[in-house]
């Protein structure tokens, strides 16, 4: 393969969109139609970490009784996730941080009676944008298991932080891309 700097990819702009708590949304199906405001709401501004994915696997090693020598090595557990900080105080991103709470619109504002957090999948959409090339990741089923602390500081501004795990769907898939970019090709 020779060295190209035009494949190299710097995902500066996105969003990252979320299904409503229960629902079955009509998933995206390729990288830059627009994904409706009906089944995903967009968790606004994020922090300039942007988003981090991380993939692991436990692999279990077989070794050979003659010589002790190693002669597989089988998949095992794998789990893949998506991390994110939200900058923006919104109804989507204060029902993500206290599901199973309830929240009530007011005349001057919101309130919420807060619960322990409940089990809460939904639909991610995940989009990242590199001048006119792009990446879309759906999850299909995803819940967030981690919840970061949420920092009042006259130094930064406030962020919901998650880490959204990805669930595996009945085809057996636990994400599914679509890369728009005409210098990727097979």
């Amino acid at each position: 393969m020779a060295l190209n700097a035009a494949l190299i990819r710097a995902y500066q702009n996105g969003e990252v969109s979320v299904g409503a708590s229960g629902a079955t949304p009509t998933l995206p199906t390729d990288p830059s139609s627009t994904i409706s405001a009906l089944d995903f709401t967009g968790t606004g501004l994020l922090t300039s970490e942007g988003i981090t994915e991380s993939i692991e696997q436990d692999y279990n090693d077989i070794f050979s009784w003659q010589g002790n020598s190693l002669v597989a090595s089988l998949p095992g557990d794998y789990t893949q996730q998506f991390s994110f900080a939200a900058m923006q105080q919104t109804l989507v991103n204060l029902g993500l941080h206290f599901p199973g709470s309830t929240i009530t619109q007011t005349a001057y504002g919101v309130s919420i009676a807060q619960k322990a957090p409940i089990r809460d999948p939904r639909t991610w959409v995940i989009h990242g944008i590199d001048g006119t090339r792009m990446q879309r990741i759906v999850v299909p089923s995803g819940q967030i298991v981690e919840r970061g602390e949420v920092v009042w500081s006259s130094e930064d501004v406030t962020a919901y932080e998650y880490t959204v795990k990805c669930f595996v769907d009945p085809s057996g898939n636990v994400a599914y891309r679509w890369y728009g970019d005409v210098n990727l090709t097979l």
